[in-house]
């Protein structure tokens, strides 16, 4: 998945209309042209798209837009002369003015940025806007200066700073130009435009390939910027639910981070803070795709970078160590990790809730080994070592379904002491049903578990 976010439908939108009579592409191209009348009779219902309630419209007017300001007293002039005496120029010959309204943060957004806004657009003397993303209640994302909207949008929104809200004056030929927007936008009209930035990321150092030194290593300086941006676009995934391309992108990143060269112990520790988030990210990210095994490596790497450090272990990192565990069905484990977390916020009752749920697995899983165990133990009474009771049978195709139907594990473990029989069958068995049979050794002895295929 390339795009980061959908790109919706902003300022720039055109549609189809219909003319009088058709053209003749050779007297279209031809020296002399061609000449064409619209059929305004069939012209697309605006009111579909653009229209809303009188309440919903006059919530976003604009008094300015008519003259009526400071409680509906006219101002002589022409309202946009008025807007335009507190405004400063950002181009140098006036035909875009700017007002900051609330003031942002940070550096202004950068050529190529994927942004977020809400507008509102006003012509003169109407004091309702004629399009307007906050009473679509959709906001308009975009990529700078490629064209994606009317050239006055980019060069509005690049002046601009994350949560920045300002108005700016836009003249036509940076609007819509001679022909105007159908019946919305008069031809030849300024057009006063409410911008706020949402968000934004910066795709073109997000998507730039680094100029790695020979010996595959880069300064920590010149990959800085290059690593937030990654960080920002895998919290744009993650937002969105795609959990995969997010846990590429955060990947991506902890590569840079772990293969950069440090001068100094400030950027050493720059370096690890911004670890920590990305390993949190992945922690958070792999959990919720029922990756365990990754989000248990992923854990284990921040509890070594805090460890002997001001660093601390965020409370996410515990609870969803122990959620993992659970998954992995090590219970004991996993109450440590949620305690741990518990510690740190008392009051969480999603922790809570996850230590309720923990007990019920553990009683569970209690009755299932004990349902197994006996039917093993049967077998083995009452057979010579060369069959499998069918109450084994029964008992091992419930445990396989058991696991299938629960969402929230990937593994089950076996009792000890199966015969080379028994486990032949489990095997059998367990691919029947899509599953795993997988051996570990514990203190030389074979510990035997029934896994999800991830």
């Amino acid at each position: 998945m390339d795009q980061l976010l959908e790109e919706d439908e902003g300022p720039s939108t055109s549609k189809i209309i219909n003319l009088t009579k058709s053209l003749n592409l050779q007297d279209l191209i031809s020296a002399n042209g061609a000449t064409f009348e619209v059929n305004f009779d069939d012209l697309p219902d605006e009111k579909e798209e653009f229209s809303y309630s009188t309440a919903e419209a006059t919530e976003f007017s604009n008094p300015n837009c008519s003259g009526l300001i400071d409680e509906d007293t006219y101002t002589d002039g022409e309202p946009f002369e008025v807007l335009s005496a507190k405004m400063e120029n950002l181009l140098e010959d006036g035909s875009i003015k700017k007002r900051i309204l609330r003031n942002g943060y940070g550096d202004v957004i950068p050529d190529k940025a994927t942004v977020t806004i809400h507008f509102n657009a006003y012509i003169e003397y109407n004091d309702e806007p004629f399009d307007s993303t906050y009473l679509r209640k959709k906001p308009f994302v975009f990529i700078l200066n490629v064209g994606a909207t009317i050239p006055g949008i980019d060069i509005a929104t690049q002046s601009m700073k994350i949560v920045e809200k300002s108005q700016f004056l836009v003249v036509p030929r940076y609007a819509y130009g001679p022909l105007g927007c159908l019946q919305r936008v008069p031809p030849n009209s300024t057009v006063l435009f409410e911008i706020e930035v949402l968000s934004y990321v910066d795709a073109g150092a997000a998507t730039s390939k680094l100029q790695l030194d020979q010996d595959g290593e880069q300064e920590y300086t010149k990959i800085d910027k290059y690593v937030h941006a990654l960080c920002a676009k895998g919290n744009e995934l993650f937002s969105k639910g795609s959990m995969k391309p997010a846990i590429k992108v955060y990947n991506q990143a902890v590569a840079a981070l772990e293969n950069c060269k440090l001068k100094d112990y400030d950027e050493q520790e720059k370096q690890q803070r911004l670890l920590l988030r990305l390993l949190t990210n992945l922690v958070v990210s792999y959990t919720k795709v029922q990756d365990p095994k990754r989000a248990c490596s992923n854990c284990n790497k921040i509890y070594y970078i805090c460890k002997g450090t001001s660093l601390k272990v965020p409370t996410k990192v515990y609870f969803n160590h122990g959620k993992c565990l659970i998954m992995f069905g090590d219970y004991e484990w996993a109450e440590r990790k949620l305690k741990q977390a518990q510690r740190l916020e008392p009051q969480n009752i999603e922790i809570s809730r996850e230590l309720l749920k923990l007990d019920q697995k553990k009683k569970e899983s209690y009755n299932r080994e004990i349902a197994l165990a006996k039917a093993i133990f049967k077998n083995n009474e009452i057979n010579t070592n060369v069959e499998v009771s069918d109450e084994f049978k029964a008992s091992m195709t419930e445990y396989c379904k058991d696991l299938i139907a629960d969402t929230e594990s990937v593994q089950y473990s076996l009792p000890d002491n199966l015969t080379p029989h028994e486990i032949s069958f489990c095997r059998s068995e367990v691919a029947k049903h899509g599953l795993r049979l997988t051996c570990q050794k514990q203190n030389k002895v074979n510990v035997y578990a029934v896994v999800k295929q991830i």
